[in-house]
């Protein structure tokens, strides 16, 4: 099986974007799936939520500096720790803060994330998940020209729309300007929905679903999501007979990562 490549992204803050990477990764790999998971956003919520060291600038090598110094397959291999059977992370470090001001300087500066995680294709990793910061900037550029699929983290918000708008658009712009073929859309996914809905909410929520890509799920407000990232993990480990990892195994499948007979 060929290693997927997907980046989840939306430059809208509190769309519950790591909660989604978090506990879809750990959703394929509750189901024999060699998942990595990458850590792009300094703030370092992905890492913590997983109890999660972040990786040291000043002791050894980094996402940022394999970025901007380069690295061999031996390196790339050092920035991955184990969390837990089936599940890796590349965690975050703070020199991530400076990443998008360094990059500008470099040659081929979309290419420098692309460089590192082609080096761990042959790992036997099934899927690979980036967290991206909420920003679109030179790194969500190197991570829209390694990803071959992309999934959106949206809620029910009035600026969830526009947001998706921006994002779309610079999706076009870096394919026209790479000459790169446009990624996958896996589709959104619909976060923290907390039923009933006001008036207000549900307009919103409908003109979600009458948008041009699909709603591969639709994830509630729930503690034992918060419960779970408060034990450093996942909630297919957590609560795997909840409601709400039902949920994220039905997103699983609807986007395409697990077929359809998945348990």
């Amino acid at each position: 099986m060929v290693m997927t490549r997907d980046a989840l992204l939306n430059q809208k803050g509190g769309v519950a974007k790591t909660t989604t990477t978090l506990h879809l990764g750990g959703t394929l790999a509750a189901h024999g799936r060699k998942t990595l998971l990458v850590d792009l956003d300094g703030q370092g919520n992905l890492t913590t939520a997983l109890k999660l060291d972040r990786l040291n600038p000043r002791e050894g090598l980094t996402l940022a500096r394999a970025m901007l110094e380069g690295c061999d397959r031996a390196g790339a291999r050092s920035l991955v720790r184990r969390h837990s059977e089936n599940l890796y992370v590349i965690p975050s470090a703070l020199d991530l803060f400076t990443l998008p001001r360094n990059l500008h300087s470099k040659r081929s500066s979309e290419e420098r994330l692309t460089w590192v995680l082609e080096l761990l294709e042959e790992d036997g990793f099934d899927h690979c998940l980036v967290d991206c910061r909420p920003a679109l900037d030179v790194d969500t550029d190197n991570v829209l020209r390694w990803a071959s699929h992309v999934l959106i983290p949206v809620d029910v918000d009035e600026f969830s729309i526009e947001a998706l708008e921006l994002l779309l658009a610079q999706v076009q712009t870096l394919a026209a300007e790479t000459r790169m073929p446009q990624p996958h859309y896996r589709g959104l996914v619909i976060n923290r929905i907390d039923r009933p809905f006001s008036g207000f909410h549900q307009k919103v929520y409908d003109a979600i679903h009458a948008l041009p890509l699909p709603v591969v799920g639709e994830i509630p407000l729930r503690t034992a999501v918060a419960e779970a990232k408060n034990r450093g993990q996942t909630i297919a480990q957590y609560e795997p007979r909840s409601d709400v990892a039902r949920m994220f195994r039905d997103l699983a499948v609807k986007a395409g990562y697990l077929p359809e007979t998945t348990p």
